[in-house]
């Protein structure tokens, strides 16, 4: 089975470094969802305090094999299976975070990456 997914917007902040996946609720992110959603696609959205955001990570490789490592590839913690393990390198190099919605303008979306 084959399942595409066509891109809904596009997420701009300030980090460039992809190799540090830690530390993204001091982010702040601008959210553009794509003009053929229209300008009012958000409206409503600042009535909610928090979004989902499912996103690809489109700059790394999918994991070339699946044995248990180290989460993060840090010595210091037990070896996890892929499921498992909260890096960028999965399988479909899908991933998602849930956002503290700042602010809504148009087809743009202020937020920032919640702590769990």
């Amino acid at each position: 089975m084959h399942f595409v997914v066509q891109p809904i917007g596009t997420v701009h902040n300030s980090r460039t470094d992809i190799a540090v996946t830690d530390h993204w609720a001091a982010v702040t992110s601008i959210i553009t969802v794509n003009p053929r959603f229209g300008d009012d696609c958000l409206l409503g959205l600042a009535d909610f305090s928090h979004v989902d955001v499912f996103f690809v990570f489109d700059r790394v490789a999918e994991r070339p094999d699946y044995q248990p490592r180290p989460s993060r590839g840090r010595t210091d913690l037990p070896s996890v299976g892929v499921f498992a393990d909260r890096g960028p390198h999965r399988p479909n190099r899908i991933g998602m975070t849930t956002c503290t919605i700042t602010s809504v303008n148009a087809r743009n979306s202020k937020c920032s990456a919640s702590t769990p």
